[in-house]
């Protein structure tokens, strides 16, 4: 027998590694898909407070990640309940195996939130409640697993470790109500949220995303949880996401270019027309910090609709081309005007496709020692 799955209550195998893998397979193929379009063709607001409005074509990469972790910890919560309670070593693996994914996705999260909140809150970091909250539970469940290391008696560092995941699991709700206590946060609030997430074109965006990141998630903990006798009958699985991994990688590349060329400027200002028709544009210009003014010898259709908008949070309206990151090259020289993705859509996808692989590595890593440490028991 080459790989052994979860096992039920009489020792029977119900999950098989290899069919958890290649299911994984076929769900990060799709997300590569959809990552894709999330990155380059995804609806994002008309305006926003601060910073690039492209930044928030984060909303499909970054909220994936952050759900699919507290997810992730929450079985690992009930699972170290039911091993205290009931002392079932299939438990133990399951905590340890979706806290370990949990903690994967945890510091993707951070990270994408970090590069996001870079533009759209003027700093990486700023001890906002929830970016701090998070920061928190990822420590947390980093902890647990220095516990369980730390105990060299093998049945007293399980006990000690489970009863400590469950103490740590506090965490996940704190990161919900930390900015409610607070009563102050840079994140967007539920209203905004759901306005934004309403319109179908993002819905039938959003939606699918979060439940591929999800699922892909329960996939990976499932796999860390169970036994792997051969990990080798699982080298076309890992072909295949490193191939995807690349992808990701590629992708993230070509969506950060045009920030490696150092052509680029912000607009801080434009005069539209009734009309929509662009007549000049303020820039600060990226390479060099100058402000500059273009005026259009005939006026330039925006590429933002609606033109005008209201500005999220505040009582006043604003042509939507401001605050976007825009070509020089195509403005100077052929009066186009080409937005750019923020870069913090490049790291968010590289990522996603890293978070996905490297799931898969410490899940197969998981899973050969937990058949090993069976075989030696017996």
């Amino acid at each position: 027998m080459l790989v052994s799955g979860v096992e039920d209550a009489r020792g029977k195998s119900v999950l098989n590694p290899r069919l958890l893998a290649y299911i994984l397979v076929a769900l990060v193929a799709m997300d590569v898909v959809l990552s894709a379009y999330s990155a380059l063709r995804a609806p994002f607001p008309a305006t926003v407070p601060m910073g690039s409005p492209t930044a928030y074509r984060n909303i499909y990469l970054h909220i994936p990640l952050a759900w699919a972790s507290l997810l992730m910890f929450t079985i690992a919560f009930i699972a170290a309940i039911g091993y205290v309670v009931k002392g079932k070593e299939s438990l133990d693996r399951v905590v340890q195996g979706f806290a370990a994914i949990g903690l994967i996705f945890a510091f993707a999260t951070l990270v994408t939130g970090s590069a996001w909140a870079s533009e759209s809150w003027g700093a990486a970091w700023n001890w906002d409640p929830r970016e701090t909250s998070v920061l928190l539970l990822f420590l947390a469940y980093l902890v647990y697993f220095v516990i369980r290391a730390s105990i060299s008696d093998p049945e007293r560092a399980r006990m000690v470790s489970n009863i400590y995941a469950i103490a740590a699991y506090a965490m996940v709700p704190v990161v919900f109500a930390a900015p409610v206590v607070a009563k102050v946060s840079l994140h967007p609030s539920f209203e905004a949220a759901r306005q934004f997430l309403r319109h179908p074109a993002v819905l039938s965006l959003f939606v699918p995303k979060v439940l591929i990141v999800t699922v892909g998630g329960l996939l990976l903990g499932a796999l860390a949880s169970s036994k792997l006798v051969n990990v080798r009958e699982l080298r076309i699985v890992r072909y295949a996401l490193l191939a995807a991994l690349l992808v990701y990688i590629a992708l993230g590349v070509y969506v950060a270019a045009p920030w490696l060329s150092g052509r680029l400027a912000k607009v801080v200002d434009a005069s539209v027309d009734s009309q929509g028709l662009i007549h000049s544009l303020k820039l600060l210009r990226l390479d060099n910090g100058r402000l500059e003014t273009i005026v259009f010898a005939t006026p330039v259709r925006s590429p933002i609709s609606p033109p005008v908008a209201r500005v999220v949070g505040e009582n006043i309206t604003r042509p939507t081309i401001v605050l976007h990151v825009i070509e020089l090259d195509a403005l100077l020289n052929h009066h186009r005007i080409v937005i750019v993705d923020h870069w913090s859509v490049a790291v968010s996808l590289i990522l996603t496709g890293v978070s996905f692989y490297a799931g898969f590595e410490i899940a197969v890593r998981l899973a050969a020692r937990h058949a090993r440490e069976s075989s030696e028991e017996m």
